[in-house]
């Protein structure tokens, strides 16, 4: 055994190691996810890296993996999913070392460089060199905006298991639903349980804005879903909200510049202050992993954006900051202080 066994159970077991794949039992309905009677088909495998085929393992030297710059999309996939938190990113989000013992001088650099993040500017990641015209993926935004059940609901499904308080929530992807206001049944795309501490957060994903509108799916799913979480005993804090990928510009309110979503911005933003929805686009659930990792793991998990999340004041939260209600854009620090 190599030197990565001092800290990551899984260096005899590549397939098994968090870093590549997110195991999750599958469940039939969300009453069975709640009291955690699992489908027969058993634990299920997901994986974003081996799907881009973004690591290579390696037999020499102390790191298990390597990425392979020429085809990472930045997603950070690997990086939320390291046990020990031991992939040493660059000042450009960038994974460039694995199994590594973080230095506090890089610790604090990283910290220094992610603490402006919601702060008034997206977050800026680094894209697949022009020269690469072979590769899948172009960046991370290209990744999102594709493949809703392969693509960004198996990322998001990873990245809210990084941001839970809770070390061991139980996760399920497409958790199936009974709505008798409808003529079929629905599903939950991304389901999270923090059992200890009695929170459910559900993830609704959409490849991004643009098909989200044309679908004409996104306000009546959403509602619909509410009648059965109304069910769940009030014990259980409950949070429901959209995860959308691809362009973020897409999502700016249309009173701010830089917004490209036209009347239809006008229109969805009028939808989620009707119903009190809520989204994340999915670049802020990045900047949010990053966040708690450099600067604060209590202060940027799941659990404490609760009241953010459910708080009438706000409608969503992209990597440049939170989203009110009145169309303004504001830092998350002033968010979380509000709701304090």
């Amino acid at each position: 055994m190599n030197s990565m066994g001092k800290f990551c159970l899984y260096a005899d077991t590549q397939g098994d190691a968090p870093c590549i794949v997110i195991p999750m039992y599958k469940y039939s309905y969300l009453k069975d996810f709640m009291v955690d009677e699992k489908h027969k088909k058993g634990v299920q495998r997901h994986s974003v890296p081996i799907k881009i085929s973004c690591l290579k393992s390696q037999k020499d030297g102390n790191a298990r993996f390597v990425v392979k710059d020429e085809i990472c999309v930045n997603c950070l996939f690997c990086v939320f999913g390291c046990i020990g938190n031991k992939i040493l990113i660059s000042k450009k989000y960038h994974p460039i070392e694995f199994c590594y013992d973080i230095s506090q001088e890089e610790l604090e650099s990283l910290s220094i460089e992610v603490s402006k993040l919601f702060k008034g500017e997206f977050i800026h990641l680094p894209k697949v060199p022009l020269s690469q015209l072979s590769v899948k993926y172009k960046s991370f935004e290209d990744f999102t905006s594709v493949k809703e059940t392969e693509n960004i609901a198996v990322w998001t499904a990873n990245a809210l298991k990084f941001l839970s308080s809770s070390m061991e929530p139980r996760v399920a992807l497409e958790v199936g639903l009974q709505i008798s206001q409808r003529d079929r049944g629905g599903r939950l795309d991304v389901s999270l349980l923090n059992i200890k501490d009695k929170y459910l957060f559900i993830a609704e994903t959409k490849v991004d804005f643009i098909h989200m509108i044309r679908e004409g799916r996104y306000e009546s799913q959403m509602i619909a879903y509410e009648t059965e979480l109304s069910q769940i005993p009030n014990s259980v804090k409950r949070a429901k909200f959209l995860v959308i990928g691809g362009k973020e510009c897409d999502l700016i309110p249309s009173g701010i510049t830089g917004s490209t979503a036209g009347p239809r911005g006008k229109q969805f933003y009028d939808v989620l202050c009707e119903h009190r929805l809520f989204f994340f686009s999915a670049n802020a659930l990045l900047a949010l992993g990053l966040m708690k990792l450099y600067v604060s793991m209590k202060t940027y998990c799941l659990e404490n954006l609760y009241k953010v999340i459910v708080n009438r004041n706000f409608v969503g939260i992209l990597s440049s900051g939170v989203v009110t209600k009145e169309g303004k854009l504001i830092s998350l620090d002033e968010a979380l202080k509000s709701v304090k």
